[in-house]
């Protein structure tokens, strides 16, 4: 008897060198960096510009924050009363967002909403607050509305913009919101 014979009778020779070439294949490590960064690379990428993405994000919200701010500024002294006064704070925000060099808010005039929602301030003062609400947002979409101003106001303004994820797989939006609570001045 052959003592070196491990295949049973009724292997076939074909059997034998697949085996044999899966014994040398896992014994044989080139290529194996190679592989490993093509299965990580489209992960990494990914990843990477996910940070970009977000980063962007983050910005435009920034901007938001600081628009939402010059404007409860501009109302809360006086600037605008009454109710119609949107499209001439929308004017204002909008330029003073798009002042600088790259634009993170496009189409500012017609993607950027305006909430504003207003009570008289009563008696405690601040009572007002009580019935202000936050703009509805139906399917990511803000409501627009504009409350009347007047002194001593108890006044809610909240703007909103969706954000379109540009590089992420997929497409969509996220609906920023900035939101300022604050009273008008007696003037």
């Amino acid at each position: 008897m052959n003592a070196r014979h491990d295949a049973s009778p009724e292997e076939t020779q074909p059997m034998r060198f697949v085996r044999c070439a899966m014994g040398r294949l896992r014994r044989n490590n080139r290529g194996g960096a190679a592989l490993e960064f093509a299965i990580i690379l489209p992960f990494f990428l990914a990843f990477v510009f996910m940070i970009f993405e977000l980063g962007m994000m983050f910005a435009a919200q920034e901007l938001l924050d600081n628009a939402a701010r010059d404007a409860a500024r501009t109302i809360r002294i006086g600037t605008f009363v009454g109710n119609s006064y949107s499209s001439t704070v929308k004017t204002a925000i909008c330029s003073n967002i798009s002042s600088s060099s790259f634009n993170l808010i496009q189409s500012c005039g017609t993607s950027l909403k305006l909430y504003v929602s207003a009570s008289a301030s009563g008696s405690p003062t601040g009572l007002g607050f009580t019935q202000l609400t936050t703009a509805p947002v139906s399917a990511g979409v803000m409501t627009e509305a504009q409350g009347t101003l007047a002194a001593k106001t108890d006044v809610l303004l909240e703007l909103g913009y969706s954000f379109p994820w540009l590089i992420v797989i997929g497409s969509g939006t996220t609906l920023l919101t900035s939101i300022i609570v604050f009273q008008t001045e007696p003037y």
